[in-house]
């Protein structure tokens, strides 16, 4: 009965959603659940994969653009969409079955995942007393977001992240 009522209220909680407005907007740039980095009918997914995405999501938006006004960087689009690529086409035939398994997921991770070409760049850049890290949770911190309340909480203590409310 828990099996159930627990999956009925994902598809619920989805399917209310899906033709929702807004579910975040990040320093004045708003996301509707189309702009969630994930493929596959809204009602396969679980909230916490969704979550995860819209994470993902705001961390990218967040940290390039910080990167951009703290210190001019930019990445090249045709060496992230490359490096998205190759590691999309490198997934395995079960990897490619997650619903973050896309384009969209693989050029944030191109560009702000932990191989991605961000860091090496920034690194040359900031102050020898911060780290990338640290500047990350910094704008991370410093960034206006609001999520709607059906997603998620976004808090900036312990880890700036939407959290399940």
């Amino acid at each position: 009965m828990r099996r159930t009522a627990a999956a009925v209220g994902v598809v619920f909680a989805l399917a209310a959603c899906s033709g929702a407005g807004e579910v975040a907007t990040v320093n004045g740039t708003s996301f509707d659940v189309g702009d969630i980095p994930i493929t596959t009918e809204e009602s396969s997914i679980n909230l916490e994969t969704f979550r995860v995405a819209l994470n993902w999501l705001i961390r990218d938006q967040v940290l390039t653009a910080a990167a951009r006004e703290d210190y001019g960087l930019t990445l090249d689009p045709a060496e992230v969409e490359d490096l998205a690529v190759r590691t999309l086409a490198s997934l395995s035939p079960n990897d490619q079955l997650d619903p973050r398994a896309n384009l969209d997921y693989f050029l944030i991770q191109a560009r702000v995942g932990r191989s991605g070409l961000l860091w090496d760049e920034l690194a040359e850049r900031l102050p020898d007393d911060l780290t990338e890290n640290q500047w990350a949770l910094e704008s991370l911190r410093r960034a206006e977001v609001e999520v709607d309340p059906r997603y998620g909480e976004w808090r900036t203590s312990p880890e700036p992240l939407v959290y399940e409310p």
